[in-house]
């Protein structure tokens, strides 16, 4: 029988997955999710082979969601630290660092915002989190001033074109004018009017994809423009 903690986070993983329930693969993928910490070998070692020194940095978790990346990496003995708008993934999290005796260092706020001053960071990783955010040019702002100089992001984003989408596993849905691609989810039984599932910016039309190039001149323009204030 799980203890108290692990009831309750595994309650906390239901709640917010169970409106993906259209995924084939959704058991297993909810499982997945309650056990995330156990998934990250692939992106450790990753990050591990092309920043070295990784060790010596001090990490910022931009979107830290439910906490599995995080808590892997403070198992291995990272200086790293969270920060994510989901007041109950904040839960998750604390109760995911439980599991291990870790008190995990992770801030209910947002990449819009965020609550660290200037120079604060060696390293932000932001993994399958920019699409999710109200302003993604505003997140690369922040992100930018609290990096030291010299400082790293690892940041990924999701093509406007790619040929199948990320979220809803529909090919060429990205290609259509989102309130046709918006009823084609619905019609091909891949959400429905769920409040958490809106809350978590998983609706289509909220999130924000880009082309390479597209995104590229939003980073170019977003630090010129920080810089200029300096």
């Amino acid at each position: 029988m799980p203890n108290e903690n692990e009831q309750k986070l595994i309650a906390l993983v239901i709640k917010w997955t169970n409106h993906f329930k259209w995924r084939e693969d959704f058991l297993k993928w909810q499982e997945q999710r309650i056990w995330q910490e156990k998934h990250q070998e692939k992106t450790i070692n990753f990050l591990e082979k092309f920043i070295p020194d990784l060790k010596k940095k001090k990490i910022l978790d931009l979107g830290s969601g439910m906490g599995g990346f995080l808590v892997a990496m403070q198992q291995t003995g990272y200086d790293i630290q969270g920060l994510e708008p989901n007041s109950d993934y904040c839960e998750i999290t604390g109760l995911r660092g439980k599991r291990y005796g870790l008190k995990v260092r992770v801030v209910n706020g947002f990449g819009e915002k965020i609550p660290f001053s200037k120079d604060f960071f060696d390293l932000i990783f932001c993994n399958d989190v920019l699409e999710h955010g109200q302003n993604p040019r505003e997140v690369l702002r922040e992100s930018h001033r609290v990096l030291r100089a010299g400082g790293q992001m690892y940041v990924t984003v999701i093509s406007r074109f790619g040929f199948r989408d990320p979220h809803y596993h529909l090919r060429f849905v990205n290609w259509l004018p989102r309130p046709w691609a918006e009823k084609y989810i619905i019609w091909r039984g891949k959400t429905k009017d769920d409040s958490l599932h809106h809350q978590d910016n998983q609706k289509l039309s909220a999130m924000h994809y880009f082309t390479f190039g597209g995104f590229q001149k939003m980073a170019e323009e977003t630090i010129e423009a920080f810089n200029s204030l300096i």
